[in-house]
């Protein structure tokens, strides 16, 4: 199996900073095994640009050993990995003045052979996109997902909601954080979408849809993404 695998970021229309990052390691010759790791930061400033930066940096050097090493293991080294990169962020911010109160979201896949482990922290997601259908794999670490899924409000309204920017799990800022971990089974054609809320928060999943089911290069579909993003306000960073 061929991947294509691609990825950017935008400071999208509103923001004068861009506290968005990723790294993508690995997919030698187009093919696996490999990971993508990305991370919206928070906390004012330049803090959340740290707070990004260095959660994909600490996460991305202990998948590194681990892809080097032993990949039957790639679960846990994946929690492993998100664990050691809050306790670092969270001793950034506790011990730096100026970057008191920073955090960051965080979502991984990591693509071993025909499956892909997944693992989030905050509201950065994960979709697959699979024969014409579009199913979010990840669940938000927020307010409004809680709400959701105690039935207080509807879809409609959580889009909307004046609290859909408040999380309520982050990297670095509890001492102790747990990811949730996802296992997808892979198959040749599927789509893995990461992104940030600059994007998911501006594209209803229809629109998320058409872009995919134009069937383009990784490349195409990721400029496609970010153009989409800014014509519908650009609010954050994408």
């Amino acid at each position: 199996m061929v991947l294509d695998v691609y990825g950017a970021s935008d400071i999208g229309c509103v923001r004068s900073l861009n506290e968005d990052s990723f790294c993508i390691y690995g997919f030698e010759e187009e093919q696996f095994p490999g990971f993508c790791v990305l991370s919206d930061g928070m906390g004012g400033h330049n803090a959340g640009e740290v707070a990004s930066q260095k959660t994909v940096q600490f996460v991305a050097e202990s998948l590194m050993e681990t892809m080097a090493a032993e990949r039957k293991e790639l679960p846990k080294a994946m929690q492993c990995a998100v664990k050691d990169a809050n306790e670092r962020v969270f001793r950034m911010a506790v011990t730096n003045q100026g970057q008191q109160g920073m955090g960051a979201t965080l979502v991984i896949a990591a693509v071993a052979q025909d499956e892909v482990y997944i693992a989030n922290v905050g509201d950065s997601r994960a979709y697959a996109y699979r024969n014409g259908e579009l199913m979010q794999i990840t669940r938000d670490h927020s307010v409004v997902e809680e709400m959701l899924a105690n039935g207080s409000i509807t879809q409609e309204e959580a889009r909307v909601h004046p609290q859909r920017n408040i999380i309520t799990r982050a990297i670095g800022t509890d001492p102790i954080v747990e990811p949730d971990l996802f296992e997808y089974d892979y198959l040749a054609g599927d789509t893995l979408l990461l992104c940030s809320d600059g994007l998911s928060g501006m594209l209803e999943n229809e629109e998320i849809k058409r872009i995919l089911d134009e069937n383009r290069t990784a490349k195409q579909t990721v400029s496609a993404f970010l153009e989409a993003a800014k014509k519908k306000g650009g609010q954050d960073n994408i």
